[in-house]
């Protein structure tokens, strides 16, 4: 017989996010699950890489991959990494319960998705590049009633 801890979990998806900093921004990736979001810790960017993407756009990120570190590389969650091997692959790895949310808002903006989950104690503030829609199914598959998301209104885009 198993006990709760001994309980299979199961890995939902998985959301790249970067999430800015004084002087550059994290690189990091969401893992929900049935029971916590997992976050993983896949690397630092600089402000020169900061300044480089604000210039280049999704160009910095290709050349950005070509320099990471080894350690870096091997932060990345692997498919067939149980969550608690996640979890002890890197100390910058971290678990938010369910319990411990109070709120995620979930907005499209024009070229990326902003994420923000609010606990107890902390606001985490992220933004993605995975379509919105994903980003909403994934999320709102374990908080339920406390994610609220908002769509661009392209209406408000469009030439006349």
């Amino acid at each position: 017989m198993h006990s709760l801890d001994e309980k299979t979990e199961t890995v939902l998806g998985e959301i790249p996010v970067i999430a800015r900093l004084q002087l550059g921004s994290e690189h990091l990736t969401l893992i929900p699950t049935d029971t916590r979001i997992i976050v993983v810790y896949r690397g630092k960017r600089g402000a020169g890489a900061l300044a480089t993407g604000q210039l280049f756009g999704g160009l910095s990120g290709a050349f950005e991959d070509l320099f990471k570190s080894g350690k870096e590389s091997l932060a990345r969650p692997r498919g067939f990494q149980s969550p608690k091997e996640i979890l002890a692959s890197s100390k910058d790895n971290f678990a938010i319960g369910l319990d411990e949310i109070v709120r995620v808002e979930v907005e499209e903006t024009s070229h990326l998705v902003d994420l923000t989950i609010l606990t107890r104690n902390e606001k985490l503030e992220f933004s993605a590049r995975l379509r919105f829609d994903r980003v909403v199914e994934l999320l709102g598959k374990i908080v339920g009633d406390k994610m609220f998301s908002r769509r661009l209104d392209t209406r408000e885009q469009r030439p006349t």
